[in-house]
């Protein structure tokens, strides 16, 4: 698993819509398989969404090219 050190920096923030957890899950392997900081969110259940459903995955800070690759392919949400 890589380690990531949170840096004061700009990033850029992009947001897209997998259309399943295991899609998500699917990219994030693939993510933390090129070295890149993921992160997997799940839900408190304090809304609408059931308590514990994976809602997010945070993907770097990292190159560009490298996260599109990875999920260029998603529709923007």
């Amino acid at each position: 698993m890589v380690s990531c050190i949170p840096l004061q920096i700009l990033c850029e923030l992009v947001v897209v819509k997998a259309e399943s957890a295991e899609e998500i899950l699917e990219i994030g392997s693939i993510a933390e398989s090129v070295d890149l900081c993921t992160s997997l969110i799940q839900d408190a259940g304090r809304t609408q969404v059931a308590p514990g459903s994976l809602t997010v995955l945070g993907i770097g800070p990292g190159p560009i090219d490298l996260i599109d690759r990875i999920t260029g392919h998603l529709k923007l949400y």
